[in-house]
């Protein structure tokens, strides 16, 4: 989630970092209409008569600017081809150094994420008048241990109480750390990477109807994976389309379904809920939207300078500090103003705090744990030589001189 494209692969994905930032506004917006307890947090939910303005705003393609979880799926995608292209690219791929420097970049600001969102949760009682199992009921914390920072640091079996998103960092750590195995099955369907994505897309409709968070969100991993192997395809196909005069309805016309194939349950309407099999269908095609606006976003000469422009590449530099500090300052925020219209809270003040704290926090944490990963990275790759690297080249020898003799007793 926190990896910069342009870093790992070039100047030419830079437009994936304005994606990222554009998501991660996404999700901002969700959770700031999330304190409404009107706003529909699933298909049916809420409090959204037909033709009210939660209504539009839930139901229509103006949705996509409240699409939050939908927007984290792009996130997993996106993780998933970033992730995994220097893997593919590289021979001889250090992996001793991966893992403790893929680790230190998301668990450092992941642990400083924590500690300041437990110092919004201690800076005004968080007792919700709202009825019980609304969003923001749920994620207050009126009765504020240390026990609960803890718990959040523990992202595979914790509980990120004090600060909603890093649910989705468990599936971003368990993906690091299954790297090799997404990567295999990557290059394993390069031939048949359509059927590869129609998988994806079915064990994401399972996890949907089961109930199972790996099922539902894993498979945005490995349609990212897909993407990254198949990236110099899209980027060849991407040429042809550009050289014919149907290039820019075409790639709008991709760019318009994608948009609408990620929106997809709320646009069947409040009822998507009673139709047990379609809501997990819909669902189940959003990693293959997420995808399509990859794609798009590449492909579509136009579309990518809007992405590298400045401010959308400013909101892809803080994007991932943005979605680790936004929620606990937004819930702040709304018992802060408390006594206000409910918009005066997290769309005035807690929208514009949350910004700034982004900034700071990218600069003062975020930068520092790259530079810190790769330091990390660098001393467990050379301690790995240091330990063991005589005793493999002591073993490579052997099984030369091994092959040696046996080749000159075939010979003999």
């Amino acid at each position: 989630m926190g990896e910069k494209t342009r870093h790992a692969t070039g100047g030419r994905l830079a437009a994936l970092d304005g994606l990222r930032g554009v998501a991660a506004v996404v999700v901002l917006l969700h959770h700031a209409m999330y304190t409404n307890p009107d706003f529909p947090g699933a298909p049916g939910g809420g409090s959204a008569p037909t033709g009210s303005a939660m209504w539009w705003i839930s139901y229509t393609p103006l949705k996509l600017f409240t699409a939050g979880v939908e927007s984290v799926i792009v996130f997993f995608v996106l993780s998933g081809l970033v992730v995994t292209l220097p893997v593919i690219r590289k021979r001889g791929f250090d992996w001793v150094a991966y893992f403790p420097r893929r680790a230190v970049r998301l668990l450092v600001p992941v642990m400083a994420s924590v500690l300041l969102a437990a110092v919004w949760v201690m800076a005004i009682p968080q007792v919700s008048t709202q009825p019980k199992g609304t969003w923001l009921s749920n994620s207050s914390t009126p009765n504020f241990g240390w026990e609960y920072i803890v718990k959040a640091w523990d992202l595979l079996g914790g509980d990120g109480q004090i600060n909603n998103p890093l649910w989705s960092l468990r599936w971003e750590l368990v993906f690091s750390l299954a790297l090799p195995i997404f990567a295999v099955l990557a290059l394993a369907v390069r031939k048949w990477w359509i059927g590869g994505l129609l998988a994806a897309c079915a064990l994401t409709y399972l996890g949907v109807h089961a109930g199972s968070g790996e099922l539902q969100y894993l498979p945005a991993f490995f349609v990212g994976a897909v993407l990254a192997v198949r990236l110099d395809a899209v980027r060849n196909v991407a040429d042809r389309i550009n050289s014919h005069w149907y290039r820019h309805p075409l790639w709008a016309g991709l760019t318009v379904g994608s948009l609408l194939l990620l929106i997809a349950p709320w646009l069947v309407g409040p009822g998507v809920g009673d139709l047990t099999e379609v809501e997990p269908i819909l669902k189940g095609m959003v990693p293959l939207a997420a995808a399509g606006l990859v794609v798009v976003v590449l492909g579509w000469k136009p579309l990518r300078a809007l992405f590298e422009s400045r401010p959308v590449q400013f909101s892809g530099t803080i994007s991932f500090s943005l979605y680790l500090v936004h929620v606990p300052i937004l819930i702040f925020s709304t018992y802060l103003f408390a006594d206000q219209p409910w918009f005066v809270g997290p769309f005035l003040f807690g929208i514009p705090v949350a910004v700034l704290v982004a900034v700071g926090f990218t600069w003062l944490i975020e930068k520092r744990s790259h530079l810190w990963s790769k330091s990390v990275g660098a001393w467990a790759s050379e301690r790995y030589r240091t330990w063991f690297g005589r005793e493999e080249e002591q073993t490579a020898e052997a099984e030369r001189e091994t092959r040696t003799r046996e080749t000159a007793q075939r010979s003999a």
